[in-house]
Parts: structure tokens; C-alpha cells; sequence
């Protein structure tokens, strides 16, 4: 995997670079940190692509239920 940075003085050449990006598939980071503690876990893309599939997979009803946590394998549903 390569990097870049760049710094860009407008908000419109950001905007325009932003677009070219994703049109040709890139991915990015625009340097904002999601969490508002400020944990570094969320600066890491794999770590992010990993949360939303999570997210997806709940969402969709593709999870595993524990009715009693204190006896787990026992009470996977």
C-alpha cells in the first residue's frame, strides 16, 4: 500500500479531489478522527471497514445471541 499526503488551501480543490477519488475507486482519509474520544483505533481504515461491516451484519439480523453471559457456549442461540 502506498500513501500520499497533500495539502490542499481551498475547499473546493478538496471537494474536486474528494470526487475524483472516489470515482475511480481510492480510498482516503480525510484526517478526521470519528470517535470523540479521540481513540486511534478509529484512524485505522481496516479497523473502520470492519466496524461498518459489523454494523451491516446487525442490521441485517446476521447476529449470534447469548441468553445467559455467565455460561456462554451453552446458551448461544
Amino acid at each position: 500500500m502506498e500513501r500520499i499526503t497533500i495539502e490542499l488551501k481551498s475547499k473546493s480543490k478538496r471537494d474536486m479531489l474528494v470526487k475524483i477519488l472516489d470515482a475511480i475507486g481510492v480510498p482516503y482519509d480525510d484526517g478526521k478522527n470519528p470517535s470523540p474520544s479521540g481513540d486511534k483505533w478509529f484512524l485505522d481504515s481496516q479497523n473502520i471497514s470492519l466496524l461498518k461491516k459489523g454494523i451491516a451484519d446487525a442490521n441485517a439480523g446476521e447476529v449470534i445471541r447469548v441468553k445467559d453471559a455467565g455460561n456462554i457456549w451453552e446458551s448461544i442461540l
